[in-house]
């Protein structure tokens, strides 16, 4: 019998290995049971976020993988909104299909609950039309009217939406589990230093400072485009990128007003050029080469 245990007991550790693999592997680390958020009695799931935020092009979608509560804040909106159109039986419009089914639902049900029921006195179109009558032309207060009626109906609109979506919210039970939602969170890009900053600008080579932030879309977009002129221009140029919110004293020094601003330094550190805003690569190159990286 002695021997017979001493196969049976390493038999056994492989055979619970397994099962406690299995276990882990199809329920506590499936990404389609991790709950990460509960809206009343509804989960949302690791699976379903991500499924939603594979649909946000770049860059906005590597922002919201590093600041993910924004997006989850979104998705549960939608979830609550869902919720809500179901409880009073909206449907979608006959003609939608796949992913815009949801969306003509909310729209109907926000159309229903809000937008249908603005209503928009004839004594604020009145006041309006004689607070901007010279922008009229010469129409009169009848011709005016309807389209005075629709930006009325339309500024009302957008306000009673959002307090519609925050009552709703509200009323909502709405539990985030904190832990899975710090562990989705993604490290954001790595940016330049004010020390590396002042060695670069010492270093005899062209300069590009890319004044920006992580959390700019334009700034973003940008990216992709400086690595490929760094990789290209490597002996060449340097090419740095600063937070402006990080880095605050160096922005004011060089009066950055708006991000991105790009500026190029000739080889000896002197500011040659600025450019504001998104740009191409083929300006960018040649705007370097024009401070010496030729």
């Amino acid at each position: 019998m002695k021997k017979h245990w001493k196969w049976i007991i390493p038999v056994l550790a492989v055979v619970v290995g397994v099962i406690l693999f299995g276990y882990l592997k199809f329920f506590t680390w499936n990404p389609e049971r991790q709950v990460l958020a509960m809206v009343n009695d509804r989960k949302i799931t690791v699976a379903q976020f991500d499924r939603e935020l594979r649909k946000i092009p770049a860059p906005f979608q590597e922002v919201f993988r590093e600041e993910p509560r924004q997006y989850l804040d979104q998705v549960i909106t939608k979830e609550v909104v869902l919720q809500e159109a179901k409880r009073l039986g909206v449907k979608a419009d006959p003609e939608a299909r796949g992913e815009d089914i949801d969306l003509s639902i909310m729209q109907n049900l926000v159309k229903k609950e809000v937008l249908d029921k603005i209503q928009v006195d004839p004594k604020e179109v009145a006041e309006v039309y004689k607070q901007h009558k010279d922008q009229m032309g010469k129409k009169s207060l009848a011709e005016a009217t309807p389209m005075i009626e629709e930006a009325i109906r339309e500024l009302k609109g957008k306000e009673k939406v959002e307090e519609y979506l925050a009552s709703l919210r509200n009323k909502a039970k709405i539990d985030i589990n904190e832990s899975r939602l710090k562990d989705l969170t993604a490290l954001p890009p790595p940016t330049n230093t004010n020390e590396e900053f002042q060695q670069a600008i010492k270093s005899g080579k062209p300069l590009l400072v890319d004044f920006g932030a992580n959390s700019c879309m334009p700034c973003r977009q940008l990216r992709p485009i400086l690595k490929e002129i760094e990789k290209e221009l490597a002996e060449k140029a340097r090419i740095l990128i600063i937070d402006v919110y990080e880095y605050k004293d160096l922005a004011r020094e060089y009066r950055v007003q708006l991000i991105p601003t790009l500026i190029f330094f000739d080889k000896t550190g002197k500011e040659m050029y600025r450019h504001v805003g998104a740009w191409d690569k083929d300006s960018i190159v040649e705007k370097l080469k024009e401070a010496g990286a030729a």
